[in-house]
């Protein structure tokens, strides 16, 4: 459990897809307390710590925005591939961060 108005870094790891790290395609995660309150960060706005590893950095003071509760994560990768009309295919993962806002 945190505190309200604690600032988050959030080790995002994702095993490699297609043989692709993380390094290699966009993603973007989606945090959130519930349906109405999500704060999205995407890949560039994130330090790379290593090619499979990238920190995020999440501000729970903004109640508004993100909420008290349990913290998810939905992480959305764009994978290139070329069997897709724009040239890549969408996969999502939804991760229980194991964090509760309180």
């Amino acid at each position: 459990m945190i505190t309200y108005g604690t600032e988050l870094k959030i080790n995002v790891h994702v095993e490699p897809l297609d043989n692709m790290s993380m390094a290699n395609y966009e993603f973007e995660c989606t945090f959130y307390t519930d349906a109405n309150r999500r704060v999205t960060i995407k890949k560039a706005d994130m330090k790379m710590e290593d090619v499979d590893n990238f920190i995020a950095v999440i501000e729970t003071s903004n109640i508004k925005k993100l909420g008290r509760g349990k913290l998810m994560l939905e992480f959305t990768a764009f994978i290139p591939d070329s069997d897709f009309s724009d040239g890549k295919r969408t996969e999502k993962a939804i991760i229980n961060t194991n964090i509760t806002i309180v």
